[in-house]
């Protein structure tokens, strides 16, 4: 017998860590499953309760992607790429021009909520997004990282035609 081979749920495991004394494991994985991202034989991806934060809205997302109720601006997101498009530069603007730590934090909030639902539509999860910000960090080489011109020039006018609407 092995987990999985009869509800279809399973964990892919993207790394094991122990704790600085050895008395302790994490596992970092991703759930998959056949209808639904679940670990728990109750359904739920753990056995420690529903999800909150990022997880309770990746799961939501997931959700509204299969089946959003009518009027639903997540469903409107899904279906208008151009208003999805706008709205993570519009948020993305409004976060590098936040001063106060409750707008910045309001602002980072829009973002990651626009930024998730992107990933959503694509099928990708958050920890496939922090799996690939781990291979980041192991990186030898780095590009210099200055700002893409071309996509500031974009992004500008995605906001000027936003701002004549």
């Amino acid at each position: 017998w092995r987990k999985g081979d009869t509800s279809g749920h399973y964990q892919v495991l993207h790394r094991l860590d122990v704790d600085c004394d050895g008395d302790a494991l994490r596992f970092t994985v991703t759930q998959r499953g056949d209808d639904t991202a679940a670990f728990c034989h109750l359904n739920t991806l753990t056995c420690w309760g529903e999800p909150r934060g990022l997880r309770h809205l990746e799961q939501t997302l997931n959700e509204r992607l299969k089946s959003a109720p009518e009027g639903s601006y997540t469903k409107r997101l899904f279906e208008d790429e151009d208003l999805l498009r706008d709205k993570l530069v519009e948020e993305a603007q409004e976060l590098s021009e936040a001063q106060e730590p409750d707008d910045v934090a309001g602002e980072l909030a829009d973002v990651l909520y626009f930024a998730m639902v992107r990933a959503a539509k694509a099928g990708v999860s958050i920890d496939e997004a922090v799996a690939e910000l781990d291979r980041r960090t192991r990186k030898v080489t780095r590009r210099k990282g200055d700002s893409k011109a071309f996509r500031i020039v974009a992004g500008n006018a995605i906001l000027n035609i936003d701002a004549k609407k």
